[in-house]
């Protein structure tokens, strides 16, 4: 692959990136609303166990997103 094809894979994988993580955000929300309007244990542990997951899931985009943008950066220093 070449610096021009590798950095517009760079460009198209931040765009990803980008959009998935307010859906994480998203998801996190729905399940921590699930869980304050649960009456269930079970299920609130539940919700509250999904939600810990979708953080998790914000929180490792966010370092994928750091890294793409820094192997972009690095690839335009070369140019």
């Amino acid at each position: 692959m070449d610096k021009k094809q590798k950095k517009k894979s760079l460009e198209e994988m931040i765009e990803v990136v980008l959009f998935r993580i307010p859906k994480e955000i998203e998801a996190m929300r729905f399940y921590k609303s699930a869980a304050e309007k649960s009456t269930d244990e079970a299920a609130r542990e539940l919700f509250e166990n999904l939600a810990a997951q979708e953080k998790g899931h914000e929180a490792e985009l966010r370092r994928i997103l750091n890294d793409l943008k820094n192997q972009l950066n690095e690839l335009k220093k070369e140019e």
